[in-house]
């Protein structure tokens, strides 16, 4: 598993890094240079510039570095096909496995519905704790008060 574990892990964090390096270099330098200019240190430029500014592209690299590790298939298929003992079977895996090898269709669709909800659930999760606290209410719904 630990083996897997790497694997994947070496296999994405390429991709996660480009988002990051771009979003990154999308940052206007005047907003550092500003922040600077009234007495920010390096990380309060980085906690209250930097971090608010690479929210999206966290959301993004969360989101598909959760659908990823729910949907490993490739390299355990062709690394260890859940053995031994089962410990590295992995969802998407005993889907195909159920449906494809043991020709079980309903349950491995069942697997496969069940691994979309858990997925759905946990984007929305991190989308409600990643929000901006601060953006404007949209129409329809009601302010909170804030207390002064």
């Amino acid at each position: 598993m630990t083996t897997i574990i790497v694997l994947v892990v070496w296999t994405t964090s390429g991709t996660f890094m480009l988002m990051f390096l771009a979003a990154l270099q999308d940052i206007p330098v005047t907003l550092e240079e500003a922040s600077r200019l009234d007495g920010a240190g390096r990380w309060q430029t980085f906690r209250y510039v930097t971090l608010p500014l690479l929210k999206p592209t966290l959301f993004l690299v969360l989101t598909l570095g959760t659908i990823a590790t729910w949907q490993v298939f490739d390299q355990v298929y062709v690394m260890s096909q859940g053995d031994p003992a089962k410990t590295t079977l992995t969802p998407a895996y005993l889907s195909y496995k159920t449906a494809f090898r043991n020709f079980d269709y309903g349950p491995g669709t069942a697997i496969s519905f069940v691994l979309f909800v858990i997925i759905v659930v946990l984007a929305l999760v991190q989308r409600w704790v990643l929000r901006d606290r601060d953006a404007v209410p949209r129409p329809g719904r009601r302010a909170r008060k804030r207390k002064a």
